[in-house]
């Protein structure tokens, strides 16, 4: 049986965490054995463990290219006699990887490019075309977003985010019981707090939203750098006492199942799994218009699109889906059917493991 490393830079289980979570929920272990190397001490690193997902920690934290982890990972790949590297977001990966002569895949969940500056973009180039097998891209904007670097068309593969669509049969609601929050109505978001989110928009289209609906509560999922600085936004905006900040959390479909309306005001977005989730869970959605998202997102079908960086539509889309139980029901079913019908685990694993297979037929493959 050939083996298949993932790597990993983030120890927590955030969005490679989950896309990786949902990967193993489909996988045929019978055609490839699988083994995560990672940062050492997180909740990705034990959730892993409780899968029986072999787990090999890389030293010194969170870090995209360090040679440390190359020298690490070769010592693995070296051990266990690995044949694919599968990597996410890891240039120290990629390297080792082809340097151990393995084949190399990786997985880009983001759109790098609007973040990153001008050298980092370059680098991406090169270790994607020369350090490469195959690209994933999680939705044609994260393709496109990739060419643009100089990659060739060809080389890049979509396979669009799945779900574990089991984990939400019977979900038990959580967030009154645990947390004790009692607003309503409740408008959730689900991300990490970084930039690209967008979360000051979504902060700025509350007030609006409470002069419609005074008793409404925010229920913020996630937790990143600006934590202080959205919590001081919401003191300025004197709106503390609607909006609470749960951090980081396990198990948030027990959450999102309690919301009204989720949120997604990102200003980049490959594609979003919180978002997926959502919709399995048939919630009606607001979001953004970039990125992946309007892939998903058919406007007034099965979710409402706003533009990016817009507070007061943000807020007005919000408010038209709790001011009608109709709309409310009819978005959440259509969102709950496309993702049953197009976003399962099942289809992303074997489309997967379709790309391991063609490129371990490669000429001079291990």
């Amino acid at each position: 049986m050939k083996k298949v490393l993932h790597v990993l830079t983030d120890a927590n289980m955030g969005g490679a965490g989950r896309y990786l979570f949902n990967l193993l929920s489909g996988w045929d272990y019978d055609r490839f054995e699988v083994l995560v190397a990672c940062p050492t001490g997180g909740e990705l690193e034990r959730q892993l463990g409780r899968k029986g997902i072999r787990v090999f920690a890389l030293s010194g934290g969170e870090n995209s290219l360090k040679f440390e982890h190359i020298k690490e990972l070769m010592g693995i790949i070296s051990r266990e006699k690995i044949d694919i590297v599968h990597s996410h977001a890891s240039f120290s990966g990629r390297i080792a990887g082809k340097l151990s002569g393995c084949r190399v895949v990786i997985t880009c969940h983001g759109l790098g490019q609007d973040k990153n500056g001008f050298i980092q973009r370059v680098i991406t180039g090169i270790l994607s075309r020369f350090f490469t097998d195959s690209i994933i891209a999680i939705s044609r904007a994260v393709k496109i977003s990739l060419m643009e670097t100089g990659i060739p068309a060809d080389m890049i593969k979509i396979i669009y985010n799945g779900i574990d669509l089991s984990r939400f049969n019977s979900i038990e609601p959580r967030l009154k019981r645990e947390f004790g929050l009692t607003g309503s109505p409740v408008i959730g978001i689900v991300s990490r707090l970084v930039p690209e989110k967008g979360y000051e928009y979504a902060l700025k289209a509350m007030p609006i939203v409470l002069k419609k609906f005074p008793g409404a509560l925010m229920v913020i999922v996630g937790d990143g750098p600006l934590r202080k600085s959205l919590e001081d936004l919401c003191r300025s905006l004197e709106i503390s006492g609607h909006v609470a900040f749960l951090g980081y959390q396990d198990r948030v479909e027990g959450l999102t199942a309690d919301f009204d309306v989720f949120l997604l005001p990102s200003i980049s977005e490959g594609l979003g799994l919180s978002l997926l989730e959502a919709m399995a869970l048939g919630k009606p959605v607001v979001a953004t218009e970039v990125g992946g998202i309007p892939e998903v997102v058919k406007s007034g079908v099965n979710g409402l699109l706003v533009p990016p960086g817009d507070d007061r539509a943000l807020a007005e889309a919000t408010i038209k889906i709790l001011s009608s139980r109709q709309m409310a029901f009819s978005l959440g079913q259509a969102a709950k059917n496309t993702v049953l019908d197009k976003f399962s685990a099942q289809y992303m694993a074997e489309k997967t493991m379709e790309i391991y297979d063609k490129i371990l037929q490669k000429e001079g493959s291990r």
